[in-house]
């Protein structure tokens, strides 16, 4: 496959450091959790009942899970094969479901929007994925079955008709 397209370079530039801007969310997400937390105890020894801080126990979470996801997943799967631009590894890696192939691209990057902080960290994931699936080097197949060219349908050869034997013709011997 050629490894030069229209979004060859965008596509590995972005996915090649999709993990360390992955990593850079998760990290800023357990920050601002805690910042959070901290604010609540403080305005709540003024204000008992301030509020409770889900939210921020939400944030703290999904940066732990935003960081492992980082290196256990992305790093490996995902951005090495953008810096190596490994176009077919990339399309190569999905999740089967029935006769439909989903992309782990993408199911990570929604995660990322999902969990991370804001969001963000999982357009590093999303664009490149995006970019590579419906611009890319080639047509990606949503289908797990082949395609195969359809085999024209086998048609019967039509019966030959039997030959009629003609009648002899009388011999004028006859006597």
């Amino acid at each position: 496959m050629s490894a030069e397209w229209q979004h060859a370079s965008l596509v590995s530039n972005i996915g090649k450091w999709a993990w360390i801007i992955g990593l850079l969310n998760g990290v800023l997400s357990i920050i601002f959790g805690f910042v959070g937390i901290g604010t609540y105890l403080y305005w709540s020894s003024f204000l008992p009942g301030y509020y409770i801080p889900t939210y921020d126990i939400w944030l703290i979470i999904g940066g732990i899970i935003l960081i492992l996801l980082n290196f256990v997943i992305i790093r490996p799967k995902f951005s090495k094969k953008c810096a190596e631009m490994d176009w077919d590894a990339l399309y190569e890696w999905y999740l089967p479901l029935g006769s439909f192939k989903l992309p782990w691209m993408l199911i990570w990057g929604i995660v990322f929007e999902l969990v991370g902080w804001y969001g963000w960290g999982g357009l590093a994931i999303l664009i490149p994925a995006v970019l590579l699936l419906f611009m890319g080097p080639k047509e990606y197949n949503w289908s797990t079955e082949e395609t195969k060219p359809k085999a024209k349908p086998k048609t019967k050869p039509k019966p030959k008709p039997e030959p009629v034997a003609e009648p002899e013709p009388e011999s004028e011997t006859e006597s």
